[in-house]
């Protein structure tokens, strides 16, 4: 591969015989070219949102997308190749390499300016403003066909840039990463798959494809991860399986304040000391709050707790996520003050005990709850401040942590205040400890 990719004349004059055969094609009005000579400069075009659509580009990648309701199918599969029994095998891609196989750098000349790549994390860029991210991900077609369902997608469109098909499928106005973008390169038979903030334009989008080429590397600290390369032994080829869904807690269970339970692990023994509520951070030391930014939010320049405005996200019948209506709310902190006693940790090395022990304290969160049928359900809002995409408006982690000695830590958390006026649960999931606050 090169920086300044230069087409072939075999692949020209093939090029040209499938425009040939698309040309004739007029049976498909929604097929578009990969690598199509014409220039869309100014934006990317919205196709047509049919039922069931199909956007398909033959060359040397069969690529194609077939829009269902709000579920997108993204398929690419290498059409042709080299049978000829002289020609060399041809690298496989990944990111932490093997004999054989071969790393890929981006070279992305025009980059944003405000712009640079993450050096903690291949393939992610970000800007100075928190709304610009991008992270790049490249599918080997030599290891496996691309065949991927996007579920809540809004619209699904297509460009070209540097004669590289360019795929959006944009997903609705409450994604932070509210876009996803293929660009095919056809000849490296290798497709990139970006998830693209909404601070970055269309526009910047296709200038950065334009010019953006590939460049083969050996370092992993500059390789892009390859999304469909083995992840190394069985166990880790087994899918993990989130859900959202807690445990049953009966209601008449929950701990009250002052009592004490040992953990499901049997490390420590805790309790819950005692609870204050405050309407300024004003009572916490600065040097031990956890999450700065999540406090800023909502407190003004003297630490106190503002009114901000929070807009609750929707699922529409459609599937489409949207921003409902905003209302003006309050957090309210609260501080806890528990004690973890009799800590018994013989099986973690010395070293990381005091690390482990922070990690417990840390554990703990701090949520509203209904009760029905004598069983509680945590309450979770998913909502952003003030209408802005990734913004999170809810948490129940921990904001803060203090040690005070002799074993007592006090912990705090912002809850807004409609949620303060019901119960609410302190809650270790790992330790299996539930303590009804009020």
């Amino acid at each position: 591969m090169k920086d300044n990719h230069v087409f072939s004349e075999s692949y020209e004059s093939r090029k040209q015989a499938v425009l040939n055969a698309l040309r004739r094609e007029s049976s498909l009005p929604t097929r578009v070219s990969v690598g199509m000579p014409v220039k869309i400069a100014a934006a990317l075009a919205l196709l047509s949102a049919l039922t069931v659509s199909v956007y398909a580009a033959a060359q040397w990648i069969d690529f194609y997308m077939e829009k269902d309701g709000t579920d997108v199918r993204v398929h690419a599969a290498i059409s042709e190749t080299d049978t000829a029994e002289s020609a060399p095998p041809k690298p496989l891609r990944s990111w932490r390499t093997e004999e054989g196989e071969i790393g890929i750098r981006l070279v992305i000349p025009d980059l944003p300016a405000d712009m640079e790549e993450d050096k903690a994390a291949n393939g992610k860029y970000r800007g100075a403003d928190t709304t610009r991210a991008m992270t790049v991900n490249g599918i080997d077609l030599r290891r496996s066909d691309l065949d991927q369902i996007i579920g809540g997608a809004a619209d699904v469109r297509q460009g070209t840039a540097g004669g590289k098909a360019v795929y959006v499928i944009e997903k609705g106005e409450t994604a932070f990463y509210n876009r996803i973008a293929y660009i095919v390169f056809e000849e490296e038979e290798l497709v990139l798959k970006l998830w693209i903030s909404h601070g970055i334009t269309d526009d910047e989008l296709l200038t950065m494809a334009e010019t953006l080429a590939l460049a083969e590397t050996a370092d992993t600290a500059l390789a892009i991860p390859i999304q469909n390369e083995p992840r190394g032994g069985a166990d880790t080829d087994i899918p993990f399986v989130y859900t959202d869904e807690d445990d049953p807690i009966c209601e008449a269970e929950l701990l009250g304040i002052g009592a004490s339970v040992r953990d499901r692990q049997d490390w420590y023994t805790v309790t819950v000391n005692g609870v204050s509520v405050h309407d300024t951070a004003a009572v916490l030391q600065p040097d031990c709050i956890l999450r700065a930014d999540f406090l800023a939010k909502f407190t003004d320049a003297d630490g106190n707790l503002i009114p901000y405005s929070r807009t609750p996200i929707v699922q529409g019948e459609d599937g489409i996520n949207r921003f409902g209506e905003s209302v003006s709310v309050t957090k309210k902190l609260y501080v806890i003050t528990v004690t973890m006693a009799d800590v018994t940790m013989e099986e973690i090395p010395e070293a990381d005990r005091d690390r482990m022990l922070k990690a417990c304290v840390n554990s703990f969160h701090l949520a509203g709850y209904t009760a029905q049928d004598g069983m509680i359900k945590r309450i979770c809002t998913d909502a952003v401040v003030d209408r802005t995409p990734g913004e999170s408006a809810d948490s129940c982690e921990s904001i803060y942590r203090e040690y005070l000695g002799d074993g007592q830590w006090r912990i705090a958390f912002l809850i807004d205040a409609d949620i303060a006026e019901g119960d609410l649960v302190l809650a270790n999931d790992v330790g299996e400890i539930y303590v009804k606050i009020q």
